[in-house]
C-alpha cells in the first residue's frame, strides 16, 4: 500500500526519490493483484509484459490524469488513518476510466473497415483502375459498366444497416454480406473508396455505445439522493449505541477534530486507560470496514465528511 509520508510529499508538490520508488512499486503491486491489461497506458506496446518503463509510465500517466481532475485536492480534508485507501481508490478509477476507454473502442473503427474491405476484395472480387480511380465489381466489367454517382447513391438509400451486437468476435462474414447488399443493390461497379465508406456506415455499432438518457444534472441529483439516504443508514448503524464522550473520543482521535491528539493524550484528558481509549477508537474503524466501502474516492470523502459531522453533533 501507498505510505501517508510520500502521499502528503506528492500532494506539497515535494515528493522524494524515496516516495517515488514506494509508489512506482505500489502500483506494480496492484497490477499484479488484479492483472490489468497493459492497455490501459496510452500508447503502450503490443507485449502483454509490464516492464519497469512500463509501470513508470502508467505512473505518470496516473499523475497526470489526478492533477487534471482535481482528484487530489480533496486528500487533505481525509483522516490520516484513512489517507493510504484513499490514495488506492484514486488510483483504482484512474484505472476504471482508462478500461472504460478502451472497452469504447471495442468495435468496426473505420481503419479496421477499411483493412478488411481491402483484403476482401483483393481476395473474391474484380478490380480495375478507370480515368485514375479505382473501381471494384463482382465480375468482370469495363468503363461502360460504371453508373453515374448520382444514380449509385440514390440506389445506396435504399440498403438496410446492419446491426453490430457487442459480443460480436470476427467482423469478416459482415462486411462480405454488406458487399455483396452493395453490389446487388448498385448493379455497378463502385469506387473503392466510395465502397469502403459505404460498407463501414451500414453497420449499426449503438451496442459499443453508452447512451444515457438523463442529463448529467439529472444524473448528479439523483445519485446525490441515494448516495444521502445511504450515508444516513450506514451513519445511523455506526452511531447506534455510541455514547456522548465515546462520540467526543473517536471524533478527536479519527478525525482530528481539534489538532492532532496521540492515544495517551485522549486517555489523560478523559481519564481512561490507554487501552480503553485503543479499543474504542480501533472497534469503530473496524465497524467502519464492516459497514461500508466506498464506490469511488469521492464516494468516500462524502462519506468521511458527513460522519465527522454525525459525530460532532452526538458528542455536543
Amino acid at each position: 500500500m501507498f505510505r501517508v509520508d510520500y502521499i502528503q510529499e506528492l500532494i506539497s508538490g515535494n515528493l522524494s526519490k524515496d516516495g517515488y520508488n514506494n509508489i512506482l512499486n505500489s502500483i506494480s503491486f496492484f497490477t499484479k493483484k488484479y492483472n490489468w491489461a497493459k492497455s490501459i497506458i496510452v500508447q503502450s506496446d503490443k507485449s502483454i509484459y509490464w516492464s519497469a518503463e512500463d509501470i513508470k509510465e502508467l505512473t505518470h500517466q496516473f499523475f497526470s490524469w489526478a492533477l487534471e481532475k482535481g482528484k487530489f485536492v480533496y486528500l487533505n480534508k481525509i483522516p490520516e488513518n484513512y489517507l493510504s485507501y484513499y490514495f488506492s481508490q484514486i488510483l483504482m478509477s484512474f484505472v476504471s476510466v482508462r478500461i472504460s476507454e478502451e472497452q469504447q473502442k471495442t468495435g468496426l473503427s473505420f481503419e479496421k473497415c477499411k483493412k478488411l474491405v481491402s483484403t476482401i476484395v483483393a481476395e473474391k472480387y474484380f478490380s480495375k483502375s478507370i480515368d485514375e480511380t479505382k473501381y471494384v465489381y463482382d465480375k468482370p466489367f469495363y468503363k461502360e459498366d460504371v453508373k453515374d454517382i448520382s444514380e449509385i447513391d440514390n440506389r445506396l438509400k435504399n440498403l438496410s444497416h446492419h446491426y453490430i451486437p457487442e459480443s460480436i468476435k470476427h467482423y469478416k462474414p459482415l462486411i462480405l454480406t454488406a458487399l455483396k447488399d452493395i453490389f446487388n443493390t448498385t448493379e455497378s461497379p463502385v469506387a473503392v473508396q466510395k465502397l469502403i465508406e459505404t460498407v463501414f456506415e451500414l453497420f449499426d455499432q449503438t451496442s459499443f455505445s453508452n447512451f444515457n438518457i438523463q442529463t448529467e444534472e439529472e444524473n448528479k441529483e439523483e445519485n446525490t439522493e441515494v448516495n444521502n439516504h445511504k450515508y444516513s443508514v450506514i451513519i445511523n448503524n455506526l452511531l447506534a449505541g455510541l455514547s456522548n464522550e465515546d462520540a467526543k473520543i473517536i471524533s478527536e482521535y479519527l478525525f482530528q477534530s481539534y489538532g492532532e491528539i496521540s492515544l495517551s493524550e485522549l486517555a489523560n484528558k478523559y481519564n481512561l486507560p490507554k487501552s480503553t481509549v485503543h479499543h474504542k477508537t480501533e472497534t469503530f474503524k473496524k465497524k467502519i470496514l464492516q459497514n461500508y466501502i466506498p464506490d469511488n474516492e469521492e464516494d468516500g470523502i462524502n462519506f468521511i465528511q458527513k460522519l465527522s459531522k454525525a459525530l460532532d453533533e452526538l458528542a455536543k
